[in-house]
Parts: structure tokens; sequence; C-alpha cells
């Protein structure tokens, strides 16, 4: 089984900086990193929208933005799930295939957008591949909850006074040099 690693952190903590890390030193390494990476839009201070991203085509599409009117809703934000199955959904399913590792940015905000996304990050999670995610600290989600009880899974806790050191550390669990669990 791949070793499963999360990123934790409160919100608005450095999570996607020490991802960022990460990936370029597997990448540095010759590993081969896809998956989807997160990010978003505030305009004067409030959450305009949210977009994904696909690490190996770099395409980046906007998914969620606070005047679309949609029954499914991100931290608010209404939710274009077709345009983020188009999107999420074969990256992952291309990662599946080539990847050594996965990685889902913010698991916790997408997983439950469709019956569709949620079979596919459940594959995702069941493979055999090494996975990084970032996941927000204090959600109680089941599918984040899943993921903490996988054999082989080692959660960091990302904080101001370790962010330097931390992305080290994540790549030498990652490699096999410092016990997994």
């Amino acid at each position: 089984m791949g070793i499963k690693v999360g990123i934790t952190g409160p919100v608005g903590s450095i999570k996607s900086e020490a991802l960022a890390k990460v990936m370029e030193m597997l990448q540095n390494d010759g590993k081969v990193i896809e998956g989807t990476l997160m990010s978003e839009k505030s305009e004067h201070g409030k959450l305009y929208s949210y977009f994904i991203t696909d690490i190996l085509t770099k395409k980046k599409i906007e998914f969620a933005r606070y005047d679309l009117v949609s029954r499914v809703k991100v931290d608010k934000l209404g939710v274009d799930t077709k345009a983020l199955e188009e999107l999420l959904i074969p990256s992952l399913e291309k990662a599946l295939e080539e990847a050594d590792i996965i990685v889902i940015d913010e698991l916790g905000k997408i997983e439950n957008a469709t019956k569709n996304i949620k079979n596919e990050i459940e594959k995702v999670m069941k493979s055999e591949k090494e996975i990084i995610i970032t996941l927000h600290k204090k959600s109680r989600n089941p599918v984040l909850q899943e993921f903490r009880a996988y054999e082989s899974v080692r959660v960091f806790d990302i904080t101001p006074i370790n962010k330097n050191i931390l992305p080290f550390k994540i790549v030498k669990v990652l490699n096999g040099e410092e016990e997994s669990i």
C-alpha cells in the first residue's frame, strides 16, 4: 500500500506553500506528480470564487462563485458541478494510470459535490498509489475521517514554527527514509 500523507492546518495556514515545496522536491527527484490543486479569489476581503487546476495539463477552471446559483455549495459559494467533474475526474483517472504520487488539494471541500466525484476520490484513496492531500485541521467530514483511518497514513500539522522543515520531513516519509506510521 502506498504511503498516504495529509497536510493539515487551520484556515489561512501555509499548507499550500508546504505542498508546493514538497511537490518541487519530489519532481526534482524524478517523481511524476499528478492530481489537482485548489486556489481561491477574494475581492475586498470577501471570498469570491474557487478554482481547480490540473497539475499535469495546467488547465484551470473556476468551479465555485459567490453569485452562482446551485444547490451544491462550498463555503457558501455555488458550485458548477459539471465543470468540476469535467476537470477533476479525468485528472484523477490519469493520475491513477501514470503518476508516482497523486495530489488532492483541499480534500474536504470538493468530494461531496457529486456522487461521481466522491466515487473517484474513494477509488484514488483505496489505490496502491502514494497520495498527498491537504485538509482542514478541524474537519469532521466523513471522507477525511476515513482517510485518517487508512493504513499507512501520516498526517502532518503545519504551523508557522515548522513550516520550513516540514516539507523535508514529508519527502523523507514518502521516500521511505523515515518511519511512516
